[in-house]
């Protein structure tokens, strides 16, 4: 029978879901946070609406580099740290 211990990349769905959404809703709420900070910042300023379009705008690229971050660079670093099994080159 198979050792489950033995592959440590396999995951459950449910677990891929679970970070997978969460990735999602903080990058919903960044978004939505700069924003709303930008439009406090543009009732007090009278900058309507350069700040909450800024905002806004800073959210969806700080967001998506936090979510390329987690999901493309650190997987793929933590690939490269894991020790090769066997000894052999692939």
């Amino acid at each position: 029978m198979k050792d489950r211990r033995e592959s440590p990349r396999r995951s459950s769905g449910s677990g891929d879901l679970a970070r997978y959404s969460g990735y999602g809703i903080s990058w919903v709420l960044t978004t939505l946070l700069l924003g709303w900070g930008g439009l406090m910042l543009d009732e007090r300023f009278g900058t309507s609406p350069l700040l909450v379009i800024s905002g806004g705008v800073l959210g969806l690229v700080g967001g998506f580099v936090s979510l390329y971050t987690r999901t493309v660079v650190q997987p793929a670093d933590r690939e490269r740290m894991e020790p090769r099994k066997g000894g052999g080159h692939q």
